[in-house]
């Protein structure tokens, strides 16, 4: 049988998914969502690592990305302000 990964062990291998001075895509957040989700860290940690909102988080959680409603907008809306694109 196979070894079991922890939460320590697993690593979001930055894919442009931490945030910086650029505006991130949402494929690969949304991956790197569900692999810490699914290593044991809480939603609190995981939305201020990312950066990523609550709805967003709660969306990309819930369904795929391509079928979320108006996850993709919000995300581009909020990544641009984040980077400062767009004023408060």
């Amino acid at each position: 049988m196979p070894a079991r990964k922890t939460a320590d062990s697993l690593e979001v291998k930055d894919k442009g998914v931490m945030p910086g001075k650029t505006v991130r895509s949402l494929e690969p957040v949304a991956e790197a969502i569900r692999e810490m989700f699914a290593a044991g860290k809480d939603a609190e940690t995981i939305q201020q690592e990312l950066a990523v909102s609550e709805h967003v988080f709660r969306e990309l959680l819930s369904h795929s990305y391509k079928m979320v409603g108006r996850a993709p907008e919000i995300f581009a809306y909020q990544e641009k302000m984040r980077i400062g694109e767009l004023a408060d």
